[in-house]
């Protein structure tokens, strides 16, 4: 995110929880979809998005362990 100098401003603990909870829910979203429709679905892809919800769980779960730690 751009400030007013142009440069990059660092995420906050509060943006990362906020794109990990979305990564999540839409993440998790997505393959319930999947498995309900009547579609095939490519195995791997279904895999794969699992592991990024998994590992993105497993990260949030991290961060907001260390926000509390460090209150």
């Amino acid at each position: 995110m751009a400030g007013e100098s142009g440069q990059i401003q660092p995420r906050t603990d509060t943006q990362e929880t906020a794109m990990l909870t979305i990564l999540i829910a839409a993440g998790e979203k997505a393959i319930e979809a999947f498995h309900a429709s009547a579609n095939p679905v490519d195995a791997d892809f279904l895999m794969d998005l699992e592991r990024v919800v998994e590992r993105s769980r497993k990260e949030l779960m991290a961060l907001t362990q260390n926000s509390s730690t460090s209150s």
